[in-house]
């Protein structure tokens, strides 16, 4: 009874399958949308050769598609739109993708046995938009701006997709590029001379990377060091500039604190001989002075984040962001009764202070922190770009 049961949910819905695809051919007709339903009437055609309603909605549809992107044409050539002809191809392409679905589907072209395309007139309307994306394209390069050079670049791209080689597109599009990206300089990251010897080159080489690997997921923003830039000869949009206004790296806080303690429960603190000399065992609490030592070791600092426009030095972003790690040590002894401690004092008895790491490593740890605020504001400012 079970195995029926599922047989015959797999056929209700493998039958409420073919139902809903058969009518989303007819839905997109009944719409307007013409080459969605010849599209999915092919398809439907390429899983059921002899399915009635998808072979009635195509031989609906195609016609009504064809005689609606003629129109699209007509209209569009005649309008004053800049990009007319674009309009005009992206329309014949359309028609001749649809003459290509049912050709490639041999129960679709017994239904439309000749499928019109659009072929000399394809050409020349490729030509044509070329032309005009080239003209506009060149209008806007012409204007020198960052914002109107990456309009030129992808108009210039555009009009390479028309016609391979258009002009003279091959030097104009890496040039409107150039021109329409944005230039920063990242400087050297300094720490101070003579301090503690300290490398400031970890920081330096993070924030580096991800500034590589953000700008690289942008088009038209590009990082340079400055040994790049001047070896270039580049003049920058941005310089970023970044620089700790202090920092003190090791300073040493050490704690000391002695309680008396008292064990938990009473304790063998001798012995008592009975008048006939059996012993019984004293018991008692039992104490110790127990001292605990913590020793910390504080690093910190406090860096300034600016982003300068090179051309007129006006400061563009500006931020102070603070790091701080602290390094801590921790042991304890004692005097007296062991067993007055408990069993997590006694470990503590057992460490032995430990020698703090070198002062390039505390560097680095409270530097980490601060990255992390520096590449969110970088990141959040250069979204715009």
């Amino acid at each position: 009874m079970k195995t029926l049961r599922a047989t015959l949910f797999i056929v209700c819905i493998a039958t409420l399958s073919l139902s809903l695809v058969q009518c989303s051919g007819k839905k997109a007709l009944e719409k307007g949308n013409y080459a969605e339903a010849v599209y999915k009437s092919v398809q439907k055609l390429r899983k059921s050769p002899s399915n009635k309603k998808a072979a009635s909605t195509l031989r609906q549809a195609y016609p009504m598609a064809v005689s609606y992107y003629k129109e699209q044409i007509e209209i569009s050539l005649k309008s004053n739109d800049a990009f007319r002809w674009g309009n005009s191809v992206q329309y014949m392409e359309t028609v001749n993708n649809m003459a290509d679905e049912i050709s490639r589907c041999p129960a679709a072209k017994k239904i439309v046995p000749s499928p019109f395309r659009y072929e000399s007139e394809l050409n020349t309307a490729k030509k044509n938009a070329a032309e005009e994306c080239y003209v506009v394209g060149k209008r806007e390069f012409d204007k020198k701006t960052r914002e109107s050079a990456r309009e030129a670049y992808y108009l210039f791209v555009k009009a390479d997709g028309y016609v391979l080689g258009y002009k003279d597109v091959g030097t104009l599009i890496p040039q409107a590029k150039e021109m329409a990206t944005l230039k920063v300089v990242l400087e050297q990251i300094p720490v101070g001379a003579g301090r503690l010897q300290i490398s400031a080159d970890f920081f330096q080489n993070n924030i580096e990377a991800y500034l590589n690997n953000m700008f690289n997921s942008r088009m038209f923003i590009q990082l340079y060091l400055p040994r790049q830039a001047e070896k270039l000869k580049l003049v920058p949009d941005h310089i970023i500039r970044i620089q700790f206004d202090d920092f003190i790296v090791g300073n040493s806080k050490l704690t000391q604190k002695t309680v008396t303690v008292v064990s938990a429960d009473s304790v063998k603190v001798g012995e008592y001989t009975k008048p006939d000399g059996s012993k019984v065992p004293v018991k008692n609490k039992v104490t110790a002075e127990y001292t605990t030592f913590r020793k910390e070791v504080i690093s910190k600092g406090l860096v300034d984040v600016r982003v300068i426009e090179f051309a007129t030095k006006k400061i563009l972003m500006q931020d102070k962001m603070p790091g701080e790690f602290i390094w801590v040590s921790e042991w304890a002894s004692f005097n007296g009764d062991e067993r007055a401690l408990s069993q997590q004092q006694l470990n503590m008895t057992k460490q032995r202070e430990v020698q703090p790491p070198a002062p390039q490593d505390l560097f680095v740890e409270f530097t980490k922190p601060i990255y992390d605020q520096v590449t969110s504001r970088l990141s959040s400012f250069y979204s715009r770009y």
